[in-house]
């Protein structure tokens, strides 16, 4: 079992350790407000407070034992910088840091950081797509270019199977699994005859796809 460590506790920070705690992850949350803190503690096993900023109080937690660390800081750049670089410096395998904007985003790769993530970003456009593509059901970024997009299987689809649309020949793109009900195929059957309830989870380029969701979405109008 990984040992996780979350420096920040503020929304995403919170939201982040309790579901790891609640999947059966072991989590220290470090957060410099007590109340916040305090709070925390009635839920969670680890919970300590200290301030991020602070070299000293940092180095006392023993970062070198955890495998993972989230810096979930967005507002206090010392901060942020500060707790990214002691982890890197602690040899933690890898490390995860929030950012609000690029400039931020770019110091914490320069720092050493794993992955730099943007929650309210992420979120934001995420919602917009659900808003926009009728057929969406959710979507996840993996660059500036490539996405998965879960989404209900094209009209045009239904009644046909992989094989027949030639999906990977046509469009360049892979579906990954079928989703139908409780039932989920991973990977998909390449002869299954798709139905109208079926969910299909599909990767590739960002905008080949979204042409191909809006499309469709289009088509059921008519």
């Amino acid at each position: 079992m990984k040992q996780y460590v979350v420096i920040g506790a503020g929304r995403f920070g919170k939201s982040l350790a309790m579901t790891l705690y609640e999947s059966g992850q072991d989590v220290l949350v470090v957060d410099n407000n007590e109340e916040v803190a305090q709070h925390l503690s009635e839920v969670l096993d680890n919970v300590i407070v200290a301030d991020a900023s602070d070299e000293y109080a940092i180095k006392k937690i023993g970062l070198s034992n955890f495998d993972v660390a989230i810096i979930a800081i967005g507002t206090n750049l010392r901060a942020s910088i500060m707790a990214t670089l002691l982890a890197k410096e602690s040899g933690i395998p890898m490390v995860i840091s929030k950012a609000t904007d690029n400039l931020q985003a770019e110091v914490l790769r320069k720092i050493g950081a794993n992955r730099v993530v943007f929650p309210e970003h992420d979120m934001g456009v995420k919602v917009a797509k659900s808003l926009t593509i009728n057929n969406l059901v959710d979507y996840m970024e993996l660059d500036s270019k490539h996405s998965i997009f879960e989404m209900k299987v094209p009209n045009s689809w239904i009644g046909k199977s992989l094989i027949d649309l030639d999906v990977r020949g046509k469009y360049s793109l892979t579906v990954i699994g079928v989703k139908n009900k409780d039932i989920f195929d991973v990977p998909a059957n390449p002869v299954q005859i798709f139905g109208e309830d079926d969910i299909v989870v599909v990767a590739g380029k960002k905008d080949v796809i979204e042409k191909l969701v809006i499309k469709e979405s289009n088509m059921s109008n008519f």
